[in-house]
């Protein structure tokens, strides 16, 4: 890891960089559009220490540009994504379609669940 400050995520424990990168940069309608541009931006953040990504079921297909761009990083990283916009119609009071949103977003990213934090503090 590389110089950039980090702190604690809340009350979870979890050492994020305090520089992130937002997933909504590798959807269809950015510059980073092509799938082995929006990799080599995320390597690049890795390199240089970035360990927190922020992306969400509503921007466009973020989760599958990012589950394509962490195929081969070695390096931990610390994702955050939304419940919602999946499956139609969404329910959000509804325990079966966030179980959906949540396996929809997991299977897009390529990733195993290690750790679950809802953030509860909206409702």
């Amino acid at each position: 890891m590389s110089d950039v400050e980090t702190c604690i995520l809340g009350r979870t424990g979890l050492e994020v960089t305090r520089l992130g990168m937002g997933g909504a940069f590798n959807t269809g309608g950015s510059r980073f559009a092509e799938k082995e541009d929006a990799r080599d931006a995320v390597h690049r953040a890795v390199e240089l220490g970035v360990n927190y990504v922020d992306t969400a079921p509503g921007y466009s297909n973020s989760e599958e540009v990012l589950g394509f761009c962490m195929e081969d990083l070695a390096e931990p990283m610390i994702l955050s994504t939304k419940f919602g916009g999946r499956p139609q119609p969404f329910e959000p009071q509804s325990r079966d379609c966030l179980m959906q949103s949540l396996e929809e977003s997991l299977r897009l990213l390529g990733r195993l669940l290690e750790k679950f934090v809802a953030d509860t503090s909206w409702g």
